[in-house]
C-alpha cells in the first residue's frame, strides 16, 4: 500500500510539473508526385519534448493554403512516441489539391519556390495530461514541373480543338473547291492564353497525299474558360480528290477527309505544341 502511494504521489508530481512539448519547425519537405490530380508532400514534424519522461502524440492535423486560399492538408498516419528531452522528427504525408490551385497556375508557372503556409495542431498525451501543440509555419515547394505537365495534360486533350461547320463556299472549278470550316477551340484552363499558330493538313480518308492545307493567318488571344470558333477557309485539290477517288464516294455521296496539325500555344513564355487530330465528311 506504501508502495502504491509512493508511485501515485510520484506520478502526480510528474504530471503536475510536465511542459508543454513544443513545435520547432517542419523540415525536409519532398515533392513525392502525384496521383489522381493530388500533389503528394512528405515533410517531418519536428517536436520537442521537455519532460523527463517519454510522452507520445496521437494525432496531429494541418491545413496547408497558398495566400488565403485552403489548398490541402498533412495527415499524421500513426501515433508516435517523443523520447524524453529529445527532438523528435514526425513524418508527416500531405495533400494538395491542383484544382483548388488553377487560379494561381500562372504565378506558380513563374516561380521557382511558392511559399505555402501551414497550420494545424498536435495532441500529446504525458501520462494524465495531454497538450495540444499549435503550428504555423512556412513551406517552399518547387512546383512549377507539376503546374507545367498539368498545363500540358489540360491543353493537349482531344477535344479542345474540333472541326466544325463544314459547307462549300462556292461553286467548285475544275481545279478546286473552297470550304467554310470552324475550329471549335476550347480554353479549359483558368488563365488566358495566346494561339500563336495552327497549322492543318487535309487527307483523302486513307490518302497520304494531303488535298488541302491551312494556316492561322494571326495569333489569338484566347481567355481563360473560354470556347472560340476560328474561322478557316481551305482550298481542296479537285485533282488530288480524283487521283484518291472511290467508288464508295458515289454510291454513299460523301468524301470522308482526315484532318491532321498541330496548335503551337504560348503561356507566360513557356511553348506547348498541341496535335490536332479529326475527322469530317463532305456531301456531295
Amino acid at each position: 500500500m506504501k508502495k502504491f502511494v509512493c508511485i501515485l504521489i510520484f506520478s502526480f508530481l510528474l504530471v503536475s510539473c510536465s511542459q508543454k512539448p513544443e513545435f520547432v519547425r517542419v523540415d525536409n519537405v519532398v515533392v513525392a508526385g502525384l496521383k489522381d490530380s493530388l500533389l503528394m508532400v512528405h515533410m517531418n514534424y519536428v517536436v520537442y519534448n521537455p519532460n523527463d519522461v517519454k510522452s507520445k502524440l496521437k494525432q496531429s492535423g494541418m491545413d496547408i493554403f497558398y495566400k488565403e486560399s485552403l489548398v490541402g492538408q498533412g495527415i499524421l498516419d500513426k501515433q508516435l512516441s517523443l523520447a524524453a528531452n529529445d527532438t523528435v522528427k514526425v513524418p508527416v504525408r500531405c495533400e494538395i489539391s491542383l484544382k483548388k490551385l488553377h487560379l494561381y497556375y500562372p504565378e506558380l508557372l513563374a516561380s521557382e519556390a511558392s511559399i505555402f503556409n501551414i497550420k494545424g495542431d498536435g495532441k500529446v498525451s504525458f501520462l494524465l495530461n495531454s497538450f495540444t501543440i499549435d503550428m504555423d509555419d512556412e513551406i517552399q515547394l518547387n512546383t512549377k514541373a507539376i503546374i507545367h505537365g498539368e498545363i500540358r495534360k489540360n491543353i493537349s486533350k482531344t477535344n479542345n480543338f474540333k472541326i466544325r461547320s463544314v459547307a462549300a463556299s462556292k461553286l467548285p472549278t475544275f481545279s478546286k473547291t473552297e470550304l467554310n470550316l470552324q475550329v471549335l477551340a476550347k480554353n479549359n484552363l483558368p488563365l488566358e492564353y495566346t494561339i500563336e499558330n495552327i497549322k492543318l493538313q487535309f487527307y483523302m480518308d486513307k490518302g497520304n497525299d494531303a488535298v488541302a492545307e491551312w494556316t492561322l493567318a494571326e495569333p489569338l488571344v484566347q481567355k481563360a474558360l473560354e470556347t472560340v470558333n476560328i474561322p478557316i477557309n481551305a482550298s481542296l485539290n479537285n485533282l488530288g480528290i480524283l487521283k484518291n477517288a472511290k467508288l464508295s464516294w458515289l454510291t454513299q455521296k460523301k468524301v470522308n477527309f482526315n484532318i491532321l496539325g498541330n496548335a503551337d500555344i504560348k503561356i507566360n513564355g513557356y511553348q506547348f505544341n498541341v496535335p490536332i487530330k479529326d475527322t469530317l465528311s463532305l456531301t456531295m
